[in-house]
């Protein structure tokens, strides 16, 4: 299994990811994101309406956040995100980080949505699209994980998930998926200050998705954005 867990992600505001591995806080943040400035990804993509930046601290114990602010002209494929190319065809693959949403008080409704997650395959059955795993903010409220399954007759299973009650708005997001018929989809939505160790989790879903090739590649960040969010 590979565990995207080794780079613990916190999201600040409308940034995303720390970039500390777990279990340790780096003394100096890196210069990037991308392994080559001192990161741990592989490789990024931001628009000219996006910025993109390392703050410290990150969430939840991390060293540094991966921050990303979007312009009051972002562009319908305005994007800004990091990319982990490391996994080879994982059947079951795992993955958290942290969000901040404290300072995001004008998403107020569920058509202001963005992607901030993506996990695909290199293949899949008949005309289903490579994605196995999406998750989208839904307003500043919720979060929609998109589940690769083929006895979904659109080809994926959605699931919503409210914030839970928050002082902070500080939240972890968490899922484990493994390709199987059926296979398995468990998720984690909880304040940020949950204990994290592998407890019940917020829900959990048995899908089709033995069809996919597993996980090879993904991406975080703020791309994908609704027109009203824009």
């Amino acid at each position: 299994m590979k565990s995207f867990k080794m780079k613990t992600l916190s999201m600040a505001v409308m940034g995303f990811a720390g970039l500390a591995l777990a279990g340790s806080a780096l003394a100096v943040c890196p210069t990037g994101a991308t392994v080559a400035n001192g990161g741990a990804w592989a490789t990024q993509s931001v628009s000219a309406d996006q910025t993109m930046s390392i703050v410290a601290p990150g969430l939840n114990g991390t060293g540094c956040a991966l921050q990303i602010v979007a312009n009051t002209t972002l562009l319908s494929n305005s994007k800004g995100y990091v990319s982990d190319n490391s996994p080879q065809n994982e059947p079951r693959y795992r993955a958290r980080f942290y969000m901040d949403l404290s300072s995001l008080t004008n998403l107020t409704v569920s058509n202001q949505q963005f992607e901030i997650f993506d996990a695909y395959s290199n293949t899949a059955p008949g005309t289903n699209g490579t994605d196995e795993v999406q998750i989208y903010m839904v307003g500043a409220s919720a979060v929609r994980f998109f589940v690769a399954d083929t006895s979904a007759p659109s080809g994926t299973h959605t699931i919503s998930v409210p914030f839970p009650a928050s002082a902070t708005k500080k939240y972890r997001i968490e899922f484990d998926v493994q390709t199987g018929s059926p296979g398995s989809f468990r998720y984690w939505v909880t304040d940020a200050a949950t204990v994290t160790t592998d407890g019940a989790p917020t829900g959990s879903y048995a899908p089709t998705n033995a069809g996919w090739s597993g996980i090879l590649a993904v991406n975080l960040g703020l791309y994908s954005t609704s027109a009203n969010f824009r």
